[in-house]
This record gives structure tokens, sequence and C-alpha cells, in this order.
């Protein structure tokens, strides 16, 4: 096979690239640069880097669990196909896409249409739970049971995973952005203060904790110029917030256990559930999950990758999961 293998992350909030023999190649935002009168321009870091200019507007290709812009996922995969495989190329490359499970079968259609446009010769989708499992380190055989969490920007995507596939599972569309914007609306009705995304995500990476912790604080600077304040934020104004996150969270989990089948239920009690993405990293999530299910709960491994690095292994045994087609389609 002489052509390029890519596997491709179609994440909400950042997109990744991954080449056969080459490894990560590329990790940027997932947004697209349209211009109001010549249409796309940019794509990935390049359209983040515009943000301001009057006459673009940055669109996120991939919204809750759909497609929020089909031209803009065609300009995306575009871009990033030409990037990894070259845009002058003799052979077409094969392309493995990491997409959220609840995406309806005319929106997957549409990506493999795009990617039959673009120049790709076969095109193949894996769902993300199951691409988040391979690269946790989980190959579902047998009859044992793996239970996945993979809390991303746009969706919370849970699974129950053995070797037939997905077994049971949820999709909720509150996830790191929801906490995020919720955030943002707190600090501007105690404080008087409009922060912006950038600003919000601070505030969960520095004070968001799950369940009972000591206060914190960290400064915030607001508003620009002679009209900016300082700003003293306080983990205990958001906690309630971070709390309701998790128990949605743990609340769908509770219900894809309650749908696995017993038998599968016992390789889930023994091997614990994987926490994937990166609204895994929320201190004190696991714990708490744990305390809920009464099952072990651990964050993998550089949890955010997970599902790059588990699309980058379907990529790399391409031959052997197609002739089974068990996990991609």
């Amino acid at each position: 096979m002489l052509g390029k293998r890519l596997g491709i992350d179609l994440g909400a909030g950042n997109v990744r690239c991954v080449v056969r023999g080459e490894g990560l190649t590329i990790t940027e935002p997932s947004v697209v640069a349209r211009h109001r009168r010549r249409g796309y321009s940019a794509a990935g870091m390049a359209a983040a880097e515009l943000a301001g200019d009057p006459e673009l507007e940055l669109i996120r290709p991939v919204g809750a669990g759909a497609i929020a812009d089909l031209e803009a996922v065609g300009a995306l995969l575009h871009q990033l196909v030409n990037r990894a495989a070259g845009r002058q190329r003799i052979f077409r490359p094969d392309v493995v896409i990491a997409i959220c499970p609840s995406m309806g079968g005319d929106d997957r259609l549409a990506i493999l249409e795009i990617c039959a446009r673009i120049g790709t010769r076969t095109a193949y989708l894996i769902d993300s739970p199951i691409a988040a499992a391979m690269g946790a380190g989980h190959v579902p055989n047998g009859s044992r049971g793996y239970l996945i969490a993979d809390i991303g920007a746009a969706t919370v995507d849970v699974a129950s995973l053995a070797s037939e596939g997905t077994i049971a599972g949820r999709t909720l569309t509150t996830a790191g952005d929801t906490l995020r914007d919720a955030v943002a609306r707190r600090i501007e009705e105690t404080h008087g203060a409009v922060i912006d995304p950038v600003a919000a995500e601070d505030i969960v990476a520095s004070l968001a904790c799950v369940g009972p912790h000591e206060e914190r604080r960290m400064p915030l600077e607001a508003g620009v110029g002679a009209g900016s304040v300082t700003l003293s934020i306080a983990s205990v104004e958001i906690a309630d917030l971070v709390d309701a996150h998790a128990r949605q969270i743990a609340h769908a989990i509770e219900e894809v256990i309650d749908e696995t089948p017993i038998p599968l239920r016992r390789g889930i009690l023994e091997e614990g559930i994987a926490l994937c993405g990166g609204g895994a990293r929320l201190e004190g999530l696991d714990r708490y999950l744990g305390i809920q299910t009464g099952i072990t709960v651990r964050v993998a491994p550089d949890a955010p990758t997970c599902v790059i690095r588990g699309t980058q292994a379907a990529v790399e045994n391409l031959d052997v999961l197609r002739r089974s087609f068990m996990y991609i389609r």
C-alpha cells in the first residue's frame, strides 16, 4: 500500500491527525474561518489567529454530537488531509475518522461523501468511545466488558464495550463548554463582569473541584484599559455548577451500567471505569464517580489524546479491522 494512512479525531473543541508511521502530526482548534465574500479561507490554528477580523466569521464545524456546518466540515477535512498527505500526491490516502457515537446516519454519510470529494481512497468511521477505549489500552475481546466515559468539549460519551462493539451508550450534550459558559454567567451575575471563554476556562482549570474541598481563590482581570478591575474569584462560587456537571455524568454512567448485560458487568467491576478526554482531568471527578457507582474509576494516561491514539491504533491495524467491520464503518 503506497498511499498514506491517516487518522483524524473530529472533535468539537480540537481536531487531531495522525499519520501511520509518523504519529501525531496535527493538534489544532476545531474551527474554520469564513470570509463574508470569498468563502472559507483557513482552518485550525490559522483560522483561530484571524479572530477579530470584521470580514471573517469563525465557525465550529462540529457541535453537540452532530455536524453544525457541513461546508465547514468539508473545508476542515480538506485542509487536514492536504497538510497530512500532501497537496501533490500520486497515491490517495486511506482515512479513519473518529466521530461522536450519537452522530446520525445522514451526518455520517455526509462525512464519507466529503472524504470521497477531497481525494481519499477509502474512508472509515469509528465511534469515539471505541477509539478512546483502544487509546486507553483496552481491546474489547471475549466476554469481558469495559466502560469508557469520554468527557469532551461538546459532549460526554459514555459506553460499555465488548467484542461486539458498543453494548450500551449515552451521549450528553452538556459537557465542558456548557460548564465553562455556566461559570462565565455566574461571574457576570455575582461580580457584574463579562469574561471571555478563555478566562472562564482558566477559572474551571484553577478552581473547579467536585465535592467538598478547601476554598481556593484566584485573581481575574476583567474589563479593558482604564475600566479594568481585578476580581477575586472563590471556588465556592462555582461549586454547585461543578457538582451538577458531575452528577449528570454519574447518572449517565449508571444508566449505561443498568443497560449492560450482567455477564459484561462483571468485567466492568473488575476492570473499573476509564475516564478519557480533557474533562477527565476535573479535580475530584474520579473520586466522586467511584463513590456514586461503587466501581473503581481511573483517569486514563494522557486522557485528552485517548481518542486519537485509539484512532492511530485503528489506522495501524486497518486491514484486520475492516475484514471484521466490527468497529469501523
